[in-house]
């Protein structure tokens, strides 16, 4: 009876080691890059708030890059431990998306688990350095914007829908190849909802500033767009206003630069043609709009120097894209959808041989921005179209300030010559006309000096007051007065000979 109790322990604690290992569950590997925060025997393992394991060691990697974490889970958790599942650290951060982790600055580190979605357990794992935003069990749905470049994006971005915040940027990364980068993006439920397989995504970062005939506008998400950077997102409805087809999960779309971009119109049929101007091309850039008196029909699509092989004459080339369905959607004679290629070429000769003409002219006075101008100009000179070459070139006529510009030079020339003709014409003065003029000036001086002494003394004898004698004393003070002006005359002549063509010089004061 004495070996009872000792026998009933050994089968209690045979009882409970066989409990602990059956409730015992796998052990994990995980690897991160350092082991901050995590301690043996005391980190916890959690998913939801809830233990589900516990670190049993810690060890340094034999490449030193990274330490092997070795984790107990308990029994419940087997479930959780999938191919695509996810363990991170979590622990006080702050990031240019917010501050998260601050309930562990009293209770310390721990590993967070988010269990995926396949169906193939594993037992070793990579952590992540960062916390994914979005886990497995947030309603909404993930897609794939395309763009060239990232701008001012990141993770944790935010993604708007009429100016609501209904997303965020999940991750990035660039192409294979190198083209572009590929730009995740989460939208929550319901606003996943509207993302159709139409809709049109575009950078909504910064400030849009734009200045037109309205004036100044501004435009901008929100003030965390402004500092983030942002993604806005419209979803174009049909004639009845109803949405389109709903978009699947990962679907791509297109990042375009601004909303102006992405609510583009897309043209079914582009043509190009070539622009040779013999002027300056500065403040026309590519991308600048073809316009058809406010009409825009196409833009600028390259910039080039061409020069002559003959002369060895430099002019500058300009390939413009034109949207010939345009004009038809804008002509209400017009009931096709597309203008067939031989209609347009017919059309554009017919505009061509009536003084239709490319012009550049400014459409920014305080940038300098140039645009293209097309538009009909009776007095231009005859043109045409020459269908033969790769790329059809189309008659230009001189901008604006070009053609003010010549007739100034032109004028300027014309007064220049002038001014030359009136030079020679005062030298031939002075050397041939006056030294002729300056004898007769002298004799008339004094015949004239000879009369003012005849008439003094007629005006000494001539002291009565009888009516004949001063009508004849009246009479020969106009006299004396037309000799005087006479003699200023002759002065004047003297001193100035130019003044028969300039006219008298006003005495300096």
């Amino acid at each position: 009876m004495i070996w009872i109790v000792p026998l009933l322990a050994v089968l209690v604690g045979i009882g409970l080691a066989v409990q602990a290992i059956s409730a015992r569950g796998p052990e994990v590997t995980l690897q991160f890059f350092s082991a901050t925060g995590l301690e043996e025997n005391k980190t916890r393992v959690k998913f939801k708030d809830v233990e589900v394991g516990t670190v049993k060691s810690i060890a340094l990697n034999p490449d030193r890059k990274s330490v092997r974490v070795v984790v107990q889970m308990v029994k419940d958790a087997e479930g959780l431990l999938v191919a695509d599942s996810r363990f991170w650290v979590v622990r006080p951060r702050v990031a240019a998306g917010g501050v998260s982790g601050l309930a562990t600055v009293l209770s310390g580190a721990y590993i967070a688990i988010d269990p995926g979605k396949s169906d193939t357990p594993q037992l070793a794992f990579t952590g992540l350095e960062v916390p994914p935003l979005v886990t497995s069990e947030t309603p909404g749905r993930q897609y794939v914007l395309s763009a060239d470049e990232l701008g001012s994006l990141d993770i944790g971005t935010p993604v708007y829908f009429r100016r609501i915040p209904v997303g965020k940027v999940t991750g990035y990364g660039m192409r294979e190849d190198g083209s572009g980068v590929d730009i995740r993006i989460f939208v929550d439920a319901p606003y996943d909802d509207f993302v159709t397989q139409a809709s049109q995504f575009w950078h909504a970062s910064g400030v849009d500033v734009s200045l037109n005939s309205d004036g100044v506008k501004i435009d901008m998400q929100s003030l965390l767009s402004l500092a983030l950077g942002g993604i806005a997102f419209s979803s174009p409805t049909d004639e009845e206003g109803q949405l389109g087809r709903q978009a699947e999960e990962d679907a791509s779309f297109v990042l375009h630069e601004d909303r102006a971009a992405a609510t583009r119109q897309p043209e079914s049929r582009v043509e190009k043609y070539l622009l040779t101007f013999n002027e300056s091309v500065r403040g026309l850039a590519v991308g600048a709009p073809v316009d058809f008196r406010g009409l825009v029909a196409g833009e600028v699509s390259r910039i080039g120097l061409d020069v002559s092989k003959d002369s060895g004459d430099f002019a500058m080339q300009v390939e413009v894209s034109l949207y010939p369905d345009r004009f038809a959607r804008q002509t209400r004679n017009y009931s096709g959808g597309q203008v067939p290629e031989k209609v347009s070429r017919k059309m554009l000769e017919r505009m061509v041989a009536k003084g239709f003409r490319a012009q550049l002219r400014t459409g920014n006075v305080l940038t300098g921005q140039l645009y293209i101008a097309l538009d009909f100009f009776p007095n231009a000179k005859a043109g045409r179209v020459d269908w033969s070459k790769r790329r059809p070139e189309l008659p230009v006529q001189p901008g604006v300030l070009d053609s003010l510009q010549d007739q100034l030079l032109t004028l300027l020339e014309s007064l220049r010559h002038t001014l030359q003709h009136v030079d020679q014409l005062v030298v031939k003065l002075d050397r041939d006309v006056v030294p002729d003029l300056a004898p007769t000036l002298r004799d008339a001086r004094k015949t004239l000096d000879g009369a003012q002494r005849v008439l003094d003394t007629a005006d000494k004898l001539m002291l009565s007051d009888a009516p004949l004698q001063l009508e004849m004393r009246d009479t020969l003070r106009e006299v004396g007065k037309a000799a005087q002006a006479v003699r200023n005359l002759a002065e004047l002549l003297e001193n100035q000979p130019e003044a028969l063509l300039t006219g008298r010089k006003r005495s300096e004061e």
